[in-house]
């Protein structure tokens, strides 16, 4: 799936929920989902801080021998 059909298909998704919510669930949900997104997005990046870091700390000490 490229971008253009996952920015489609998302999109689609959240017509489909929104047709079958009142303003306060979507509101709700809404809510819910930008925390979880947001979370995700910040476990993602400190987890690739570490791995970058540690893969940078391994190629320092490659560089002692």
């Amino acid at each position: 799936m490229d971008a253009f059909e996952q920015s489609a298909s998302v999109y689609a998704l959240a017509v489909a929920l929104a047709k079958s919510m009142s303003t306060e669930e979507l509101t709700h949900a809404a809510l819910l989902l930008t925390q979880l997104s947001t979370s995700m997005a910040t476990l993602a990046g400190l987890q690739n801080l570490s791995q970058s870091s540690s893969t940078q700390e391994l190629a320092d000490l490659s560089g002692l021998r």
